[in-house]
């Protein structure tokens, strides 16, 4: 490919060209990001593929340029596009020359690398600009390299990394063209907003899935493929792919459950170090994640066994038989783990021989324990309350809430919220209690 044809590519993904696709904004991820530039030189978007990272980029250096930047002094590099055939560090470097030569007008350039990992040594050529305070740098990827321990040691610490994960409810009812600005339009959509719950509940928050219903079954089983061959077996060299595959659907579809390594190991028939190890890939490529169980005592933490979820309800409808309080529990606890990576608060759950509590959400010193029922009836009330009575006189505490559908009281002092409309005002909601 000449320069010129280079160029013409480039400009497709510019807004000095054609402009590109934005999608619908998801403001909480832009105004992060924008706020960040600021301060820092490179901000590192992470996350589980599909989750809408670029375009999360793109509208971050679309708000700039509503903000004054002049579309000359932005700069997007798509590294996954498949006319760059081979892409390395050369084709990064006379890409950027390009953009210099034949566009570029002020001082300083806002650059996004998108997909970053697709080129070896990608990270000495974010450095060196920052070192030459030429740019300030989005990089996005979906590689466990741009995890933050990897990120840490590639640049130096000189980045902030933000974790984007597959739509929270607020963003899932806006994609489908409905915003919900306070109670009032709460009220007036009330059985519409359950129903997409249920929705929620089902198919999970994808944005292409969400989009475009007609082909869900299809984008699901891709992603999973996907983060399977290219962020687990190829990125670790494995040569036993099926067991990554067994493994991931176990975890799948024991969203929600306690597990060790050592039961894993002996109902799957894989070695203990190999499950320890597959479970900690699958844990980078953003597939799921673990909560330990609360405990004053570190060295308890470590032992006891840990609970599994995925990261999105998606892979629960196409690779398990998930029931309604278990499709309920993991669409909740996704939520709490967002706001925790938001907030950087430590997430766990408690257990101890006859009690449990669904989630301790830990900020200092404050503690709050949260259980999670699709509804509370004369078999399972005395059971919750029962878990948030015992934690109590473990670990002090002065709030405590349960989550279900759609009940809302009070129970001796604890308060019961509907998700709708705990899962749409979750920051809010949180922050309050937990400061």
């Amino acid at each position: 490919m000449n320069d010129e044809e280079l160029l013409s590519v480039m400009s497709e993904w510019n807004f000095w060209g054609s402009k590109p696709r934005l999608g619908i904004e998801r403001d909480y991820y832009v105004d992060r990001i924008i706020k960040l530039l600021e301060s820092v030189k490179i901000v590192a978007i992470s996350g589980i593929r599909r989750a809408g990272k670029s375009f999360i980029a793109r509208q971050a250096i679309n708000r700039l340029i509503e903000r004054g930047v002049r579309p000359e002094d932005t700069l997007i590099i798509k590294l996954d596009d498949e006319r760059l055939v081979n892409p390395d560090y050369e084709l990064l470097l006379r890409m950027y020359n390009l953009y210099l030569t034949h566009v570029k007008k002020g001082k300083e350039t806002f650059l996004v690398i998108d997909e970053a990992q697709e080129v070896e040594g990608w990270e000495r050529f974010v450095r060196g600009l920052e070192e030459r305070c030429e740019a300030r740098i989005v990089v996005t990827g979906s590689s466990a390299k741009l995890l933050s321990s990897e990120l840490a040691t590639l640049l130096s610490g000189r980045h902030v990394e933000v974790r984007v994960t597959p739509l929270s409810f607020k963003e899932f009812l806006k994609f489908k063209g409905i915003e919900i600005k306070g109670m009032l339009d709460l009220a007036k959509n009330l059985e519409l907003v359950k129903r997409e719950l249920v929705e929620m509940m089902n198919y999970g928050g994808f944005p292409d899935v969400v989009l475009h219903p007609e082909v869900r079954a299809e984008l699901i089983h891709s992603y999973f493929d996907t983060i399977i061959v290219k962020d687990v077996v190829k990125r670790y060299n494995l040569r036993r792919e099926e067991k990554v595959r067994t493994l991931a659907k176990f975890y799948i579809s024991s969203s929600g459950s306690k597990i060790t390594y050592n039961s894993v190991s002996k109902f799957l028939k894989i070695p203990v170090k190999t499950v320890e190890r597959y479970s900690e890939y699958l844990e980078k490529s953003f597939l799921l994640f673990f909560l330990k169980n609360y405990s004053i005592s570190p060295k308890a933490v470590e032992n006891f066994p840990r609970k599994v979820y995925v990261i999105d309800n998606g892979f629960l409808k196409y690779f398990s038989t998930a029931s309604l309080g278990r499709l309920f529990e993991t669409l909740v606890v996704q939520h709490l783990y967002r706001y925790s990576l938001r907030r950087y608060y430590d997430i766990y759950y408690w257990s101890s021989e006859d009690s449990e509590v669904d989630v301790v959400i830990k900020s200092g010193k404050v503690i709050l324990p949260i259980q999670i029922a699709y509804e509370l009836n004369e078999e399972n009330e005395d059971r919750e309350i029962k878990g948030l009575k015992k934690f109590k006189k473990y670990a002090n505490y002065d709030v405590a809430l349960i989550i279900t559908f759609d009940q809302e009281r009070e129970i001796n002092g604890i308060k019961v919220l509907p998700a709708y409309k705990f899962l749409l005002n979750i920051d809010e909601i949180l922050d309050s209690i937990l400061g």
